[in-house]
């Protein structure tokens, strides 16, 4: 796919972040695009900046863990522009409490896996069959992370993992098909997001009141606030669409990360463990 304008965009987790320059981006390639929030006053400011550029754009206030929603998010897309070529299952979450896999709760779980790897699995429920329907040319990206390419040493890693696994099935079903609609996995590693504070959008019913709470380990923000600047995820994420890439992640100094993990598992040596969740 490498035609862009005039084509419909649906990104989730839009309002900011990965999000946000994936919507900023769709909008420079002269596409009509889908903003989808679970926060309505940064989705609301983030639907004005783009109208004011120019960008015709629509907000769905949209919770990724919830079927419906999601399917609400699809009718109202096709309801306002009558397709969706390009869909973004970026939405994501992080946070737990510190300390070893086995101390982090089930409600860690529950919110972890519903945002993570549910929202995926709704968005491509509600979007494929309708994209395969129109018999247009589409691609769908679903946002992993490097965490979803080595051991993980949280809840978060795990979810990722179950995302590239998502991704692969995906692109072998469409493969197997012939069909023009084709996809891609999102790896990054550290970028300068809010995802550290995630947890101002956990639902109250999936909080623990006992013990300490953090919205992600603390010697992930430094490397966060010193990361790629989401613009630069986006380039590289047009770039692997226009190539027809898979697997994308930005830059190749994180080669030897995912070359060390698949050495071992050759190996059958035991995983390197890394400081990364």
């Amino acid at each position: 796919m490498d035609v862009f304008s005039g084509k419909v965009a649906v990104i989730t987790g839009a309002a900011s972040g990965i999000g946000r320059a994936l919507a900023d981006r769709c909008a420079a390639e002269g596409m009509r695009v889908v903003l989808a929030d679970i926060e309505q006053a940064p989705l609301d400011a983030s639907v004005a900046e783009l109208r004011g550029g120019g960008c015709e754009v629509i907000g769905v206030l949209t919770d990724v863990s919830d079927a419906e929603s999601v399917e609400q998010l699809a009718q109202r897309t096709y309801d306002a522009f009558g397709n969706s070529h390009l869909v973004f299952n970026n939405a994501g979450v992080f946070g737990t409490r510190p300390g070893p896999i086995w101390e982090a709760t089930l409600n860690d779980w529950r919110w972890i896996f519903g945002v993570n790897v549910w929202g995926v699995l709704h968005g491509l429920r509600s979007f494929v069959p309708r994209m395969l329907a129109s018999g247009e040319e589409g691609w769908l990206v679903n946002t992993a992370s490097m965490g979803g390419l080595v051991p993980g040493g949280s809840p978060y890693g795990v979810s990722k993992h179950a995302v590239v696994a998502i991704s692969e099935a995906l692109y072998s079903h469409l493969s197997e098909r012939s069909t023009l609609v084709g996809c891609s996995v999102l790896c990054p590693i550290y970028v300068r997001t809010q995802i550290l504070s995630a947890a101002r959008n956990r639902p109250h019913e999936l909080v623990d009141t006992d013990g300490p709470r953090v919205d992600g380990p603390t010697r992930l923000g430094g490397r966060i606030e010193t990361g790629q600047p989401p613009s630069e995820i986006a380039d590289a994420t047009f770039e692997g669409i226009r190539r027809r890439q898979f697997y994308i992640w930005p830059g190749d100094e994180v080669d030897h990360i995912v070359k060390t993990r698949f050495d071992h598992i050759l190996a059958r040596s035991n995983p390197e463990v890394r400081p990364f969740s």
